[in-house]
């Protein structure tokens, strides 16, 4: 049983290969860098609350850099496909 009493599948439960549960468990917009900016932010943060915030492009930029001075990898031409992808699916 999980919370409330409610029924939950656990990994037996699910059909398809690992990949395809984690896809479906991704509150992220689907998008080429999904699993790149995931990859980057789960470190730290729940993909909830990232999903549920919208900033303009200038604020993700320094969510963004202020990430990065904290120790988020970020290789050569990743940040503005970071940026690219919050300010076109969660942006203002």
């Amino acid at each position: 049983m999980g919370w409330g009493g409610s029924w939950v599948a656990g990994p037996r439960d699910r059909v398809g290969p690992p990949g395809v549960w984690a896809q479906d468990a991704n509150p992220l917009p689907r998008d080429r860098d999904q699993q790149m900016v995931t990859g980057r932010c789960i470190i730290c943060h729940s993909l909830e609350m990232i999903a549920q915030q919208r900033q303009t492009r200038e604020e993700w930029a320094v969510i963004v850099d202020r990430m990065i001075t904290y120790g988020m990898p970020v290789q050569p031409g990743e940040r503005e496909r970071i940026l690219a992808y919050l300010a076109k699916h969660l942006g203002q």
